[in-house]
């Protein structure tokens, strides 16, 4: 190579890395404080000039030594990238773009930039793998062709030299190809989601090692992320549809056992000679609000819908962040200063909001109330515990409806929220008899307080199961 095409390719190199270290710098910055790039490219690009400029006038020796300047100034850049690129997750880097939707030409640099880099650290797979996809395939825009894929990964990579495959490889593109037939057979999200296709493909793609890079490889696999995405979001919204329906029917159950529970709480507080005029209305309740009875829901096509949405295993997770704020809620009651407790309503801090806590409520959480009426208590302060969880999911779920990837989480806690003080309501419907013990007895108008005030809060999360627009 002579020393005028080292010059042009180190000023086309400066330029590529120009746009990728500005552009790491931007993520970098909303991730924490970091030190800049150690070579300021304006400079590096006036010495690339003045060593052509140099060589023309025939001062070879003067031109070199500047064009070996600016060449060790670009290695270090690429290693400052390069350690910054193991600070971002492909996550990150994903949620950085989509929010910030960069042009076709800087797309196409940092594709460059990840398909070149040597050596290729473990997630730069990853980062390359979303690139392409977003690439070839912008969401809410028609997919490239699949049949032209081939040709315009190889026109995006037409300056690097041909190589060969390994053999193996060739096996683990026809399975990976064998995958992106199976993508079309799925009709129900479930069926997708037991046949483990993600790890598959992803298992696929590590094994390919550094032939995951090479240009017959990526069309197949943009095909695959394409189709994946497409089938995946088709299923999920029908399934999220059916999700949001079930949850809206939960509420309205909810509110017709808070009327159960106000029917059944004025049936007790009648003298027995008044009670006849009530049998009728409430054993419609009874009868509406059996406990169910056999075997657990265990076979899939027998789960909740939102269930069915939700991993396995998920259930003892948020039952610990639910006992975890009725925890809290005892300890920041049993601290409350004497003056403070004997005040109309207290103010309970969550992370994201307050709730108010009347002085029934309060009461429930003392050791002598749990002494006399253990089962009321409990439910109060259960229905509480609720309470403060939907309360603070809804803040976080409004804060993050917007972002792509971080509305879901809120949105499957709400879902169980409901679905739990449902339960509770019928728990509660359950202790509301006129032969129950005294103790218990004497808190049926609180239970019935703590279930309006269920409900309510119930009415105040329901838009988030609204149709979405």
């Amino acid at each position: 190579m002579t020393l005028e095409q080292r010059i042009r390719q180190l000023e086309q190199e400066a330029d590529q890395i120009e746009r990728v270290a500005r552009l790491t710098e931007a993520v970098l910055a909303q991730l924490m404080k970091s030190s800049p790039p150690p070579a300021e490219l304006e400079q590096v690009r006036h010495s690339l000039r003045s060593a052509s400029d140099l060589l023309k006038h025939n001062e070879r020796e003067t031109s070199e030594q500047l064009a070996r300047q600016a060449e060790e100034a670009l290695h270090a850049l690429r290693q400052w990238l390069a350690v910054a690129d193991l600070g971002i997750s492909p996550f990150f880097l994903r949620n950085y773009l989509e929010k910030n939707q960069p042009d076709r030409e800087r797309q196409q640099t940092l594709i460059r930039y990840f398909f070149r880099k040597q050596p290729h650290a473990e997630n730069d797979r990853d980062k390359l793998d979303y690139l392409l996809a977003a690439y070839f395939a912008p969401r809410d825009e028609p997919a490239f062709p699949s049949e032209q894929l081939p040709a315009a990964v190889q026109e995006l990579f037409a300056d690097l030299p041909p190589r060969e495959l390994n053999p193996a490889t060739e096996i683990m593109l026809h399975e990976l190809t064998s995958l992106i037939a199976r993508v079309e057979d799925f009709t129900d999200f479930d069926q997708m989601v037991h046949a483990r296709m993600v790890e598959r493909a992803r298992a696929l793609k590590i094994n390919l090692g550094e032939d995951f890079y090479h240009p017959r490889i990526l069309p197949t696999v943009i095909h695959f992320n394409v189709a994946f995405r497409q089938r995946f979001e088709k299923l999920f919204h029908e399934q999220l549809k059916i999700v949001r329906q079930g949850i809206r029917q939960q509420i309205e159950e909810a509110w017709a056992l808070t009327r159960a529970i106000e029917a059944a709480s004025e049936k007790v507080a009648l003298p027995e000679t008044q009670r006849a005029g009530l049998a009728a209305s409430e054993g419609q309740f009874e009868e509406a609000f059996d406990a169910p009875v056999g075997r657990p829901l265990e076979a899939i096509h027998e789960r909740l819908p939102i269930d069915r949405l939700l991993r396995r295993g998920q259930e003892p997770q948020k039952e610990n962040e639910l006992r975890g704020i009725i925890t809290r809620l005892g300890r920041f009651l049993e601290k409350l200063p004497p003056q403070q407790a004997k005040a109309e309503k207290v103010v309970f801090l969550l992370r994201e909001t307050k709730i108010e806590l009347a002085p029934w409520e309060r009461e429930a959480f003392r050791p002598a109330a749990a002494g006399t009426a253990p089962e009321s208590v409990r439910a109060i302060q259960t229905a509480l515990g609720v309470i403060a969880w939907m309360e603070e999911e809804l803040a976080r779920y409004k804060r993050t409806r917007d972002d792509r990837y971080l509305w879901k989480t809120h949105f499957d806690l709400l879902s169980y929220a409901v679905i739990r003080a449902v339960d509770l309501l019928k728990s509660i419907r359950g202790l509301v008899h006129e032969h129950a013990p005294a103790g218990e007895a004497a808190w049926f108008g609180p239970l019935l307080q703590t279930s309006l005030r269920l409900a309510t809060t119930l009415n105040k999360i329901a838009p988030v199961f609204a149709e979405p627009a």
